[in-house]
Order: C-alpha cells, then sequence, then structure tokens
C-alpha cells in the first residue's frame, strides 16, 4: 500500500492535433503563442543578480530529472523540464515539446512541435525524446506510467508513435516525462522549461529561458537556498528562506504555519479495502451496504479536516471525462436496511476488523468515524489501529476484513493496480472482480462509456472509494497567485501570475 493509443493514417493531416486524441478536452484548441521577450533580472552595483524571490532545494539530491528522488527537487524541476504535454487541474492535455497527437486504443500518434528549442537554442529532435523516454522508462519517478508502453517509433521528423502492451484510450495523458537534450551536462541536463539554472556571485538561480517562447512572468530570477531535507520546508517558509512550499500531507497530519494556503487535490484515492474471503464481505450487497451507510463529505471535512474531495467512484472528481456529472453511479438499490434484507446474510453483531495505519492521523479519525457511521447501520466493526511496519504487513498477509488504504493513481486514471492481480489488489478475488474488470478492460479500449463502467463498478465494489486526498500550496504574504489555482502535475503552473510584493 506504500505509495506506491491509434494506427498511423497513411498521412497524417496536418489539422489533426488534439482532437484526435481521446483523452482531451477538446472545446478549445490550444492557441499558438508568439514569442515574448523575456524579463532581465536586476542586477546591483557589483553587476549580481538581484533575485526577486526564493525557492528551496534539498541539497543532498540531484537536480538531473531523473535521478532526483526529494519531492522537493522533483517539483521544483518542473520549472526546467518540460514534458511532450502537460496536464491542467482536469488533467487536460496540452501541448509543450509536441503540439498535439492522435490517439487510438494501443498506440499514441504525437505531432511534435518542430520550433521547439532547447534553453540552448538548439533543436529539439525525435532522438532526444527517445532518450527521455528511455530514461524515464528506467526511473522511479516516470516507470510506473510509462509501465505498458513498449516502444516508440519515428515515422518521420514530425511525428511520433508510442506503442503499448494493452488498449488504453488515456495512455496519452502519460506522455509527461522531462524532454532532455541527450549529451548535455548530466547533473543539470539541458531542458525546454521556462527557466534555467545559472550560477551567479556564488549562488544558484533560476532565470528565464532566452528561448521559451509565450512566457513572460513577472518573476525574472528565482535564488535557490539548500535546505537538508523536506521536513523543514515549512518552516523555511516561516524564516523567508523560500517564497512557496508543498505538503502533501502524506503524515496525516498539518501544523499550520503563518502563510497563506491553496488546497490542491491530488490523485491519491483513499479506499475502504475489502476481504473477499470473509463470508459476509464476499456478498457484493453488503459490500454495497457498507457503501452506503458511509457519509463521505463527513469523512472530508472531519477526519480529513477539509484537505480531501469525497468520491463516489474510483475516479478522481475533477478528472475532465466525468466534470459536469457528479459521478453518482444509477443502480437499482441503495438502501442499506433492504441490501442487507436482500443479502441474507447479515453480519449482525459479528465485527468486521479494520485496519488503520495508526501513524496517520487523518486515517486513525476515518477510521472511527467509519466504525461510528456502520455501527448506525446495524454494521459492528472492530478497529485495530497498527504501528506503519506492522499495518504493512498486516494489509500484505491478507490479515483484515477491512483496511483503510491509498493509492497514487497515474495521470491517465488507471486503475489495475486495485483489480486482482494489481499491486493494491489486496483481499479482492476473482468473483469481487469479475464483471467491473471485464467492463474496465472495454472502457480502456473505447467498446462502453465511462458511466457504464462506474455502475458496474459500484454494483461489484471490489473496493469501496472514500475519497481522493488534497496537499497544501503554502505561500507567503508576499505572494499574490491573483485568482490562479496551482495543479498537481505542477504545483508551479501558475508562476507566470505570481506577483511578489516590492518592500519600500
Amino acid at each position: 500500500m506504500k505509495r506506491f493509443i491509434c494506427i498511423l493514417l497513411a498521412a497524417v493531416l496536418p489539422a489533426l492535433v488534439f482532437g484526435g486524441c481521446a483523452g482531451k478536452n477538446t472545446d478549445k484548441p490550444t492557441p499558438v503563442v508568439e514569442s515574448t521577450a523575456a524579463v532581465e533580472p536586476s542586477t546591483n552595483e557589483d553587476g549580481s543578480i538581484v533575485a526577486d524571490a526564493r525557492l528551496v532545494y534539498e541539497k543532498n539530491d540531484s537536480l538531473n530529472p531523473y535521478k532526483a528522488v526529494s519531492s522537493v527537487n522533483i517539483r521544483l524541476l518542473s520549472l526546467v523540464y518540460d514534458g511532450l504535454f502537460s496536464l491542467d487541474s482536469a488533467y487536460n492535455l496540452n501541448g509543450a515539446v509536441a503540439k498535439g497527437c492522435a490517439g487510438g486504443t494501443d498506440t499514441v500518434n504525437v505531432m511534435l512541435d518542430t520550433n521547439a528549442k532547447f534553453s540552448d537554442g538548439t533543436p529539439v529532435t525525435p532522438q532526444d525524446i527517445i532518450y527521455s523516454y528511455e530514461l524515464a522508462k528506467d526511473s522511479a519517478t516516470y516507470g510506473e506510467r510509462l509501465k505498458h508502453f513498449t516502444s516508440v517509433s519515428t515515422p518521420n521528423s514530425s511525428n511520433m508513435i508510442f506503442t503499448l502492451d494493452e488498449p488504453d484510450i488515456y495512455a496519452q495523458n502519460c506522455l509527461t516525462f522531462p524532454i532532455i537534450k541527450e549529451g548535455s551536462d548530466e547533473a543539470r541536463p539541458t531542458g525546454t522549461g521556462r527557466y534555467i539554472f545559472t550560477e551567479n556571485a556564488g549562488r544558484l538561480l533560476l532565470e528565464i529561458n532566452p528561448n521559451r517562447s509565450g512566457f513572460s512572468p513577472s518573476i525574472a530570477c528565482f535564488e535557490l537556498t539548500e535546505i537538508k531535507d523536506s521536513s523543514v520546508t515549512n518552516s523555511s517558509l516561516e524564516i523567508g528562506s523560500t517564497c512557496f512550499s508543498f505538503d502533501d500531507l502524506s503524515d496525516g497530519s498539518y501544523t499550520r504555519v503563518n502563510a497563506k494556503t491553496q488546497n490542491v487535490l491530488m490523485n491519491n484515492l483513499v479506499y475502504l479495502g475489502v476481504n473477499g474471503s470473509n463470508e459476509y464481505l464476499a456478498d457484493p450487497l453488503i459490500r454495497r451496504a457498507v457503501s452506503a451507510a458511509l457519509d463521505r463529505s463527513e469523512l472530508v471535512t472531519s477526519a480529513f479536516q477539509g484537505h480531501a474531495k469525497a468520491a463516489v467512484s474510483p475516479f478522481n472528481p475533477d478528472w475532465y471525462v466525468i466534470a459536469g456529472t457528479d459521478g453518482s453511479p444509477t443502480i437499482e438499490n441503495s438502501d442499506i436496511e433492504s441490501l442487507l434484507e436482500e443479502s441474507g446474510n447479515n453480519p449482525g453483531r459479528l465485527p468486521f476488523s479494520l485496519i488503520v495505519n495508526a501513524e496517520n492521523g487523518f486515517k486513525l479519525d476515518a477510521a472511527g468515524l467509519i466504525k461510528q457511521m456502520l455501527s448506525q447501520a446495524g454494521i459492528s466493526v472492530m478497529i485495530y489501529a497498527l504501528p506503519s511496519e506492522d499495518y504493512y504487513t498486516a494489509v500484505r498477509n491478507g490479515d483484515f476484513d477491512m483496511y483503510i488504504g491509498e493509492i497514487k493513481l497515474t495521470d491517465n486514471m488507471n486503475l489495475y493496480p486495485l483489480f486482482r492481480g494489481g499491486r493494491c489488489s489486496y483481499g479482492v478475488t476473482s468473483a469481487m472482480q469479475e464483471q467491473s474488470f471485464a467492463r474496465y478492460v472495454q472502457l480502456l479500449s473505447g467498446e462502453c462509456e465511462l458511466m457504464d463502467f462506474i455502475n458496474v463498478f459500484s454494483a461489484e465494489l471490489p473496493f469501496i472509494p472514500l475519497c481522493y486526498r488534497s496537499g497544501l500550496a503554502l505561500y507567503t504574504n508576499s505572494v499574490d497567485f491573483g485568482s490562479s489555482v496551482c495543479c498537481i502535475s505542477d504545483v508551479f503552473c501558475n508562476v507566470d501570475r505570481w506577483v511578489i510584493a516590492k518592500d519600500e
């Protein structure tokens, strides 16, 4: 439980861009942005550059996007390295090094932006992209999202075809791995991003990429301040070492700091795992009764202190595919008493064991609320709050009736890890998932609609979705975001709208 798509046509029409991608909201075309003159940083009398603001990085970690392991550096590097595409907060696909794609079932045909340049002014070539792809496949940060990609080919200089080992009409959302220049400095490779690394007067800086089109922020230069590890990012904010930090709240607690905050919904699904070897929980009617008894809004408000969003389906509620709907299933019976009566397997007073990580405050509180909610429905629960390692061991060994789990889904919303045989499918039996897994395969093949799958899934419930967790963007009072928001795929996505108040 640890933290854990388009047959190539003989000729690709020039107008075929994002409209051909199954995983893209196509209401608006991607605009063509003209090059904008970069803002020059100010200098002191001695010629040293005046930084507009500070950000932190971990000094003991790499600044190569394929070697960095700390969350601080990985997030920071999104300012220096672009992918083929980027994603917004609704997981819409936007062009970066690529200008479009045509999606099918088991290939993605990517149309490159032939004007794309690295920060040193040299053009981005297909070979650079292949080089980056191969590094990404082998990396801890990007390997999981590219797990089902098997190869990439270049039919011409402006097209690339990525092939999958199984159908997935949303696979293009995984093509966000950083593009770096083959043969460039291994410590700080050359990228195409908004800023570049420079050094001045013994300081490490981020300055605006002079070869980046359409990017003219008010912040011309960030100074990078060393920190020992990510545990001190919030305190670094309070003492002025940085103007911005991000806390994923992974430890299940939040200590208030003197800063402005903004909730940022992550792609982290919190769910109730269910053990199908239990004679009662093997019955989908009982699992549906358990789900129906849960007030997800209360779980979000009370247990997660508002740092989450209720989920009635297994998918991220902000995902554009279900935007405009509540994602609620349409199944005949969702009345708790009727479900229990129809089942004929009313568990009565026999308590279900519910295991939870005792070291995570949010989930510990959620367990208490779940027990209370189920008790009111006549379903008895006994909570076992276990130390972290004991909790993980119990889950892996199936020593539970139910458990509170969490998984970070990849950006194509892939649920395979949660179905039987997946790395997070603890307790799931073949009988529990037979219909929903078959319908999920149809969904990824484009053979059914999303709500068709949700309805089938909600009748079986091999696992029970609870909510999606949020992290917190924290920023000093000197930073004005205006009405712009962060998104988890790039917490600096709105950096072009940041305004830093200057001292009078």
